[in-house]
């Protein structure tokens, strides 16, 4: 069973997504918080993961791990301290110490910390084969740290900076790679963790070349020696614990949590299995002799290798690593003895007494099968360590460093990359404290944490060396260790004093230059690995770089030299490491700039790879220098004494980048454009010419890039400011205009016809032009695909390089199906603006000369692109030339002629769709000769040519031909077809007709969209000259269409923008009523998607209902048709069109809004106001003719869609209409409320003090209202709108909002309990934000003081450890135990809040009693209170229990003894007998009644109001649809509690039904909690699930949890129970009888085939028949003769063989079970005559009473009857019994319940699980023993736990009688499996039998032993593949999912991680 502490570790891996995995790190890290002595089980758990192979693995258990340390306190044992002084009480804290429990911590789950104050009883069956290596758990994963008691060997390992030799390192240091085939080396594992940790730290000296790594001959000969020779002695083995070098996590360790893990067996010196250390070791030499025992040397070695190379098989059977995790031991590591598990063998520390002295703690029952025991575990309460100080007073962390130092030289770098990061984070927050010990002073601990920090940097230094892995990822090299082991040195160097800060820059400075002696050739990894050291110091050390200049100027030399280097990826790192202090070392050193500058430059004209990694650090810093005025005044004086240093010159070498493939890159390089643009000076703006004007347009042409793309155009507008200020603009244009106009014209395509533009007018940054296969084609010719672009160039370009990747070449090629239509418009929208910008800046006299011609012929052009992009041009010119020029006067008029003509018949871009239109015509055509058989000439011809193409003429074929042809020529044709033919041609001619007309809709639809581009582009251009023409109509329609229908946001956007031109335009030229119809329209487009604006009058009806609740019901049942889909684009596109345009009026007009658009406040408004003014709402609203309804929800709209663009200063305006809004809030119609609800839910957001003042004072009381029902339905509704529109921004709010909404949780109405329950879950998630937000303005005082008392309600709901006591009002019978007083605490708290709950305490704890406590004390109180003040809400009202029939008498008995001062009264009977009572309930206290009668009377129970409503079982409500559970649901009650001890039998849907009764919406609907919850954990939970499906399933139920929490209280016998007595579990086996067996297997080989044929014919759906054939082998195990009857085909076999041996079918001998029933009954002295049970009271003349009384469960009544009649009154007739069962009525049940108890010489009660499995407290008796089985594991418990509970003083025994390999084994099987789901958390589903899987029920026919739980991975399917095959595991497809993906992270990631700024972050936390 996996906890939710293993679940969350399980996330750091198996996370679908990186949130999952860093709120699983985050988690983990807040359960270190709340439990502070769990650091080194948390750790244990989470370090394993920092080895995984994948990435976002390692990346997430460090997030954890340093989550998890950030929670601890940091170590300094001198305190406060002065530096001198001896700590005075360093023996006290080795007193301390000294009591410290070491050792392995056992795992303790998350869930089930608690305080441990009584001991605990846990029945836990253990399983003792160890379970296969795949099913790994989390816990299993856990490892321990070697302690490190162990000193630092100084002489030996501690490494000095100040003497480090980085030659001997670089030299004879060995070379850290990916992997080195350390897979196959030899490990030391075998070792104890202090012994193998120092060989490794030994050896790893030899591996950084300080040291030898090769053993000494005495070593050698102490490893394997000569016994290892010799035959092993067997003993006590040491576990294993090297993790595994390919980074796999480790096997399960040994703990008491997972028993399977403690077969390890240990391995001492003399074995023969002796395994090696992670080191590489080199075979001894060979002919070295070792002894005189004749052998010679080779010999000797030979068997020396055999022996190591047993080692390491050893070590791949069982690698348990056991390192000890808790820090120092206080004693020696001390061996176990033979007879103890290694795992569990826990030392006694000094102190402390064992615990085994002072009892047993386990009872082990033996059980028929060897390997299951069943153990009754009393647990002592927990000692957690309360200090973080080590045994030895040392820091806590050092064993995790030490083991984390040997790892970050592993050969395997992925392992090398997980230590770096959890060394990062360690040292991050705790590297002060490192090296420290209690006892020393400050001096002393100060040297001490230098001397280790020391060492560690010069392990970090030797990394930087040595490191040599590569990691290819996208087109860039990456170096995950040294970027890693980098910021691990920044975390370092945080704690470093100053002088060892200088050293570790020496180091790197050696590192980077390379020139020391004896360093050999320079490597350039080593030169990268000093930069990154050198970047992270300079970052996180700035303040001793700048003050001391030998370390500045020693920087400096080390980025030039870097900038200068060959390598690129040194390059990158250089420039990175200045850029963050880049304004710093301008102020330092500007004598320095220069040369600075002269390196970057001429490093960007060496990166003529397109790809290099360098080129984004670079631009980076150039981009940073150039933002320095100081800087470009440093190159201005350059360029001024130097030509090659002028920007003419440098500012080129950036034209390359602008189409780099990388968009940071260009994006740079734009930023730095536009600074060099910035620059004023003489010369500095040589570079702006004819090259840069063409390269930057051309950027707009092909940039796909939305930010990019501004940018551009940003760089542009004062490019040609420049050129036309200094008079060049002409001269810099004049000879690009052509070629860029014909680029930008150049048609755009449609889907699978591009048009391509002609890329030889394309310039290169060189000035050649540019050459690619994209070749330019005619219109009608579609484009040629080409498998290869050639990239030879028609002329050689000046820089000889290899032509790069073409990142623009699907823009080239207009290639619309990838780059998409939006893109390729917006850039050419883009481009148009641009020359629209240098149109205005021309000279005035010139604009028509240049650009007219051009104009004029685009505007008339065959294509759309053509003339909509002219008219943007001449839209763009306009807005800038405000005065009247030739070339305006000119175009005016031609404008005007254009929004009056007709639309062209068809543009040449779309002629494809006209040929699909010809050729569906031609098809007709053929139809007509081939079906209808008419002769050819009598068809007419269709033209070849479409309009559009080229060469087509007047009589071209065009839509007008093809709707004629499917119209009038079609009747004209269908009229000749002939009688026969008119039949067989009927459906072929249909067809060919449909198919045409969609070809012409389709066609027709395009040109459409097309029209209404262009016309809208031309009116928005005649617009913008300021001028109204004198027909408006064609102007506002065109404008007005474009609105409604234009799909293209661009465009869109552009014509709202128009609008709101012409509005002004019409509002200031007289046309008033022109504008108010344009408003009007606009208002009304906005409405017209009734999924944001209703229709009134459809919805009128609807008033006593909350109008969202409906709206998402007629939502989710809207078919989802293609014309319903259509609908709903088009008015979606309207209201987004709408929209634009009235919110471009609302900013542009600002203040003048309701000036300049007088409409808009009237259609706002006006409605509202004539509304609301008055008393009533008006009559006409109600009128079908009347439009005044819809016109109100439409101004609620309006009011919605605009209030947060207006002026701030009109906001006023609005404040205003609050009255009118809150009384629209009030109105008989749900949909006004609704339309209310949500405008004032986005005034709230916009105007969030005045709106919120208003929620609190006015719609908050309304919520409470008890008289008006649509009053609390407006103030739920618009509180629910309000908390889902502001989201966050209603922290401040959320604890005045929170109780009004949870007392309407309760609510009288439906819909305001779903939709309070809803907005509760919302709010309640919102809560733990709310604390510390400062208080809100314009809240009173006595608002703000009512809060606290507010916030102590959220404490104590959230944590249930803080209710308050309640002291029970009245004299309650009984003496309550504290978790009884808790549990009516608990009730009291959500009686007092009016919450509603379920108390699901385990079986047996005394729910009755807690329940009569709340329920006797509620009546008390509202007693009082009523008498008080008579106030109605308090009046006198009964209570109303419904419990299972058994139960009904048992609870009128509890409530007679505990509270007989109440008057109960039970409500069953006949009907005439309940019908007499009926008019009576109201005069008693509490009604009692059973779930049946409930159902019966429930239209007379339903009138009645009552307190509190109990459902005693409430599980039995589970199933939603039941009649029951509707009836029950009916009940009204101010309370309502559900009690049952196992809330969730199958599955976690009948949660959502019991929640349906306490608080109906709470878990939202059955549908959507299906989807959100129930499917995943049901998709989870299936054997075939995959990691994503678990993960689903795990985060669905970890929601689900956290949901329900505060409504549930459950607490189980083992928690509060010390004084109970165990409860012992024993299976007993019984062999089928012969005659069982025969018909078992005759059964299962006749159905078994027939049964598989119905399950794969009819699926899982039809069970019917495989269930009865699984009831008929369940009856079979019991008894034979309750199958073989006459009618039975075997009946005459079986009876005659009987018969031959004398024998009758009832006789027990056929029957184990009841010969072992009997057996049972006998060995517990029931049914023994007196003399053999017990000789002394056979003397005494006793007997009367046996020491045992047993009961005896049944599932069958069958079954029931043959026990008491062939067991007991045939085998035992001295037993006396009684029977329950459901014979017997439900009122006599509780009488022999009373007399069993009461009667101890009655030995047996025999019960069927059904009816005595439920409520009843049976503790009379001590044995339990179940003869029958039930699927649900639930009802078994329930049943056992009649015996085991409050009032038990012997330890009860529970027999569960099971046939031997049979079906009955199989159910237990299924029992176990079902109880590791359930008891993990409460809320957790388990599988009924209807759910299970196919090859589950086929399973339970098999005879023989039980199949093992995990099945083989060929036995089971894998699902289905992409076409919906079944896809078998193991298969190809399986095996092809196996393989790991190429690029399993991405370079996103390695961004992230390695972010310099968000490191320097992490370290200030």
């Amino acid at each position: 069973m996996t906890t939710r502490l293993d679940r969350l570790v399980l996330l750091l891996d198996t996370g679908s997504t990186q949130l999952v995995r860093h709120t699983a790190a985050s988690q983990l890290a807040d359960i270190q918080r709340q439990h502070p002595h769990e650091l080194y089980n948390l750790l244990g758990r989470v370090v394993p993961y920092l080895r995984a192979k994948t990435w976002e693995t390692r990346v997430a258990a460090a997030k954890a791990v340093g989550g998890i340390v950030d929670n601890v306190e940091g170590f300094d044992p001198n305190g406060e301290d002065e530096e001198d002084v001896e700590m005075e009480d360093a023996a006290k804290i080795t007193e301390v110490k000294e009591e410290e429990v070491t050792g392995v911590i056992k795992p303790a789950d998350a869930d089930d910390y608690q305080d441990a104050s009584e001991p605990k009883v846990k029945q836990e069956p253990l399983d003792l084969p160890k379970p296969p290596p795949s099913k790994r758990t989390p816990s299993d994963l856990k490892i321990d740290l070697p302690p490190p008691s162990l000193p630092r060997k100084a002489i030996d390992t501690t490494l000095h900076l100040s003497t480090l030799s980085l030659p001997q390192i670089l030299t004879r240091g060995r070379k850290l790679l990916g992997s080195a085939g350390s897979e196959y080396e030899v490990s030391w594992g075998d070792l104890p963790p202090s012994e193998r940790l120092a060989f490794q730290k030994r050896n790893l000296m030899g591996r950084l070349g300080l040291g030898s790594e090769v053993m000494s001959k005495e070593e050698q000969e102490e490893l394997f020696g000569d016994k290892d020779l010799s035959t092993p002695v067997p003993g006590q083995q040491t576990p294993r614990v090297p993790f595994p070098p390919s980074g796999r996590m480790p096997p399960p360790m040994a703990s008491p949590a997972n028993p399977s893990a403690l077969q390890t067996p240990r391995l001492q010196k003399d074995s023969s299995t002796m395994s090696a250390g992670t080191g590489a070791m080199q075979p001894p030499t060979p002919g070295s002799a070792i002894g005189e025992d004749g052998l010679s040397a080779r010999q000797r070695n030979a068997l020396k290798r055999k022996a190591k190379a047993a080692g390491k098989n050893a070590s791949s059977s069982s690698k348990i690593r056991v390192v000890d995790l808790q820090g120092p031991s206080a004693h020696p590591l001390t061996t176990p003895s033979a007879e103890t598990p290694a795992g569990l063998a826990e030392p006694t520390p000094k102190g402390l007494v064992k615990q085994e002295s002072k009892g047993d703690y386990f009872s082990i029952t033996p059980q028929a099968q060897s390997n299951k025991v069943v153990v009754e575990h009393k647990a002592p309460p927990p000692n957690p360590s309360a200090a973080l100080i080590g045994s030895n007073g040392q820091w806590p962390f050092e064993a995790l460093v030490d083991l984390l130092l040997v790892d970050l030289f592993d050969p395997v770098w992925e392992v090398r990359h997980g230590a770096s990061m959890g060394l990062r984070e360690v040292l991050r927050k705790h590297g002060a404290g490192a090296g420290r010990k209690v006892g020393l002073n400050r001096k002393e601990n100060n040297e001490r944490n230098k001397v280790v920090l020391e060492d560690l940097a010069c392990r970090v230094c030797a990394v930087f060396a040595l490191d040599r892995f590569g990691d290819y990822i996208s087109d860039q090299v990456v170096a995950p260790i040294r970027e890693s082991v980098s910021q691990t040195f920044g975390a370092l160097l945080q704690h470093l004093p100053e002088e060892s800060v200088v050293a570790c820059f020496d180091v790197l400075l050696k590192l980077v230059f390379q020139n020391d002696p004896g360093m050999g050739t320079k490597v350039w990894e080593v030169t990268h690995g000093g930069m990154l050291g050198m970047k992270y110091l300079v970052a996180v050390r700035r303040d001793i770089i700048f003050s001391r200049p030998a370390l500045l100027d020693g920087l400096i030399r080390a980025v030039v030299h870097g900038l200068a280097d060959h390598d690129d990826d040194v390059r990158a790192v250089s420039a990175a490491t200045l850029v963050p202090i880049a304004e710093d070392f301008i102020e330092a050193r500007p004598n320095a700039v220069g040369e600075l500058i002269d390196v970057v430059w001429s490093c960007l004209a060496d990166l003529k790879d397109d790809l290099s990694a360098s080129t984004g650090s670079v631009m980076d810093l150039l981009a940073k220098l150039c933002a320095f005025p100081k800087v470009l005044d440093i190159m201005k004086s350059r360029a001024a004494t130097d030509v090659e240093r002028g920007f003419g010159v440098l500012v080129p070498r950036l034209y390359p980048f602008l189409r780099h493939t990388i968009t940071s890159v260009r994006m740079a390089v734009l930023r730095a454009l536009l600074t060099f643009l910035g620059i004023d000076g003489e010369g500095t703006r040589g570079w702006v010419d004819a090259k840069a004007v063409r390269l930057i347009f051309q950027n707009m042409l092909v940039e796909q890039n939305e930010q990019i793309l501004a940018l551009t155009l940003q760089v542009w507008e004062p490019m040609v400011a420049i050129l036309a200020k200094e008079n060049r603009l002409v001269e810099a244009m004049g000879g690009q205009f052509m070629p860029l106009m014909t680029l930008l014209m150049t048609p755009i395509g449609i889907a699978r016809h591009p048009i391509p533009m002609e890329t030889s007018l394309f310039m290169r940054p060189s000035g050649q032009a540019f050459y690619s296969a994209v070749q330019s084609q005619a219109p009608n010719e579609p484009a040629k695909k080409k498998r290869k672009m050639s990239t030879k160039p028609l002329v050689d370009d000046i820089p000889s390089t290899p032509v790069p990747h073409n990142v623009d070449g699907p823009m080239m090629a207009g290639d619309v199906d990838l780059v998409g239509m939006d893109t390729i418009i917006r850039t050419r929208i883009t481009a148009a603006i641009a020359m629209g910008m240098a149109m205005g800046a021309w000279p005035k006299d010139t604009v028509q000369a240049s650009f007219g011609p051009y104009l004029d012929a685009s505007i008339t052009a065959p294509h759309s692109t053509g003339r909509l992009l002219s008219m943007t041009i001449i839209e763009e010119y306009v807005k800038l030339a405000k005065e009247e020029n030739t070339f305006k006067e000119g175009i005016r008029p031609t404008l005007g002629n254009l929004l009056n003509m007709a639309a062209p018949g068809a543009y040449s871009n779309l002629f494809p769709y006209l040929r699909i239109v010809r050729g569906q015509c031609h098809a007709l055509h053929n139809t007509f000769i081939q079906d209808g058989k008419i002769k050819p000439s009598s068809v007419p011809t269709i033209a070849v040519v479409v309009q559009g193409e080229p060469e087509a003429g007047p009589n071209a074929f065009s839509l007008e031909d093809a709707e004629k042809i499917v119209s009038v020529e079609f009747d004209k044709l269908k009229k000749m077809i002939k009688g026969p033919d008119k039949i067989m041609s009927a459906k072929p001619l249909a067809d060919a007709k449909a198919s045409a007309l969609n070809a012409i809709a389709e066609a027709r639809e395009a040109k459409e969209k097309h029209d209404v581009m262009v016309f809208a582009a031309a009116a928005a251009a005649y617009v913008a000259m300021g001028q109204l023409p004198a027909k408006l109509n064609p102007v506002i329609r065109s404008i007005m269409d474009s609105i409604k229908k234009e799909e293209n946001t661009v465009l869109q956007r552009r014509s709202a923008a128009a609008v709101a031109t012409l509005v002004e335009l019409c509002a200031t030229g007289g046309k008033g009523a022109a504008s108010d119809k344009m408003i009007k329209n606009l208002c009304a487009f906005l409405c017209v998607d009734t999924s944001e604006t209703p229709e009134f009058m459809r919805h009128i009806k609807l008033q006593d209902v909350i109008f969202s609740l409906k709206k998402e019901d007629r939502e989710a049942a809207m078919p989802e048709t293609g014309e319903h889909e259509r609908e709903a684009r088009e008015a979606r596109t309207k209201r987004r069109g709408a929209q634009a345009a009235l919110e471009e009026m609302a900013e542009r007009f600002g203040m003048q809004l309701f000036e300049k658009a007088k409409k808009l406040r009237d259609c706002m408004f006006e409605p509202l106001s004539k509304a609301f003014s008055g008393p009533q709402l008006p009559a006409e609203i109600s009128d079908p003719q009347s439009a005044f309804g819809q016109e109100v929800v439409d101004g609620f709209s309006v009011l919605k869609a605009l209030v947060s663009k207006i002026h701030p200063d009109l906001c006023g305006s609005v404040v205003q209409q609050f009255p009118l809004i809150i009384k629209a809030l009030e109105a008989p119609y749900s949909v006004i409320r609704y339309a209310a609800s949500k405008s004032f839910a986005t005034v709230c957001k916009t105007s969030t003090i005045e709106g919120m003042q208003a929620v609190i004072e006015k719609v908050l009381p309304m919520v409470s209202d008890p008289h008006n029902v649509k009053r609390r339905q407006g103030g739920m509704e618009c509180i629910y709108h309000l908390v889902q529109t502001m989201d966050t921004e209603i922290l401040p709010y959320v604890i005045f909002l929170i109780v009004p909404v949870l007392g309407r949780m309760s609510d009288a109405d439906n819909d305001v309990r779903l939709v309070a329950t809803t907005t509760f879950a919302t709010l309640v998630k919102l809560v733990p934000l709310e604390a510390g937000i400062p208080d809100p303005p314009g809240i009173s005082e006595d608002l703000l003081k009512g809060r606290d008392e507010e916030r102590k309600f959220i404490a104590q709901m959230l944590d249930g450890s803080k209710v308050e006591p309640f002291e029970l009002p009245v004299a309650i019978k009984a003496d309550l135990r504290k978790y009884q007083q808790e549990g009516v605490n608990w009730l009291w708290f959500l009686n007092k809040y009016h919450l509603h709950g379920i108390l699901c305490d385990d079986m047996g704890l005394g729910k009755t009693l807690q329940t009569i406590c709340i329920v006797t004390s509620d009546h008390h109180i509202r007693a009082e209170k009523y008498e008080k003040n008579q106030a109605p809400e308090f009046r006198r009202l009964p209570s109303l229990i419904v419990a299972p029939p058994t139960l009904s008498g048992h609870w009128k008995q509890e409530i007679m003894t505990y509270a007989p001062f109440m008057k109960p009264v039970v409500y069953t009977g006949l009907p005439f007998e309940r019908a007499a009572l009926r008019n009576s309930l109201h005069k008693y206290d509490i009604v009692i009644t059973s779930y049946e009668i409930c159902r019966n009377d429930i239209e007379e129970l339903s009138k009645q109001n009552w307190n509190y409503c109990v459902l005693d079982e409430g599980h039995i409500i589970k199933n939603a649809k039941a009649k029951l559970t509707q009836a029950v649901k009916r009940l009204k009650a101010e309370h309502r509690l559900i009690l049952s001890g196992t809330p969730i039998q199958n599955n976690v849907l009948e949660l959502w039904s019991l929640f349906d009764f306490l608080m109906p919406g709470f878990l939202g609907t059955e549908r959507v909690f299906n989807e959100r919850f129930a499917k995943p954990i049901a998709a989870s939970r299936d054997s075939k699930s995959s990691s994503k499906e678990q993960e689903a399933g795990a985060l669905a139920l970890e929601a689900l949890h956290k949901q329900v929490l505060p409504f549930l209280l459950r607490r189980l016998k083992e928690d509060v129970l010390a004084d109970l007595p165990p409860k012992i579990i024993q299976d007993y086996y019984c062999e089928l009888s012969s005659v069982q067996k025969q018909l078992y297997e005759d059964f299962a080989k006749s159905q078994g085939a027939e049964v598989a044929g119905v399950i794969n014919e009819k699926g899982k759906d039809n069970k019917s028949h495989v269930f009865q054939a699984l009831q008929y082998m369940r009856k079979l195990c019991n008894h034979p003769s309750l199958v073989l009857n006459p009618s039975h085909p075997k009946y005459t076999q079986v009876m005659s063989q009987l018969a031959a041996q004398n024998s009758q079918i009832k006789s027990i001998e056929h029957a184990p079970k009841l010969g072992a029933l009997k057996d049972l009954l006998q060995d517990c002295g029931i049914g023994v005559p007196p003399s053999a049970a017990d000789p002394v009271a056979a003397a005494a003349g006793g007997g009367v009473v046996n020491q045992h009384r047993a009961l005896i469960f049944c599932q069958l009544k069958e079954m029931l009857d043959m026990v008491e009649h062939d067991v007991l009154k045939s085998h035992l007739p001295g037993v006396s019994y009684m029977r329950l069962d459901g014979s017997i009525p439900a009122p006599a049940r509780h009488e022999i319940v009373q007399k069993f108890n009461a009667d101890p010489s009655i030995d047996v009660l025999l019960l069927t699980t059904h009816v005595g499995g439920l409520g009843l407290n049976l503790t009379g008796a001590d044995t339990v023993i179940f003869v029958e089985h039930d699927w649900n594991p639930m009802k078994d418990l329930q049943a056992m736990d009649r015996a085991h509970r409050i009032g038990q003083k012997k330890v009860v025994n529970v027999y569960r009688l099971i046939t031997r390999g049979t079906l009955e084994e199989k159910i237990m099987g299924l029992q176990r499996f079902k109880l590791n789901i359930a008891s993990s958390i409460v809320n957790q589903q388990n599988s009924g039998l209807a759910t299970m899987d196919t090859d589950q029920i086929l399973d339970l026919f098999n005879l023989g032993e039980t199949a093992p739980a995990e099945k083989r991975d060929g036995d089971a399917e894998g699902g289905v593949d992409a076409e919906g095959n079944v896809v078998k595991k193991g298969g190809a497809k399986n095996i092809l999912d196996e393989v790991p993906e190429l690029g399993a992270w991405d370079e996103g990631q390695y961004q992230e991680e390695y972010n310099l700024d968000g490191f320097i972050a992490s370290l200030k936390r």
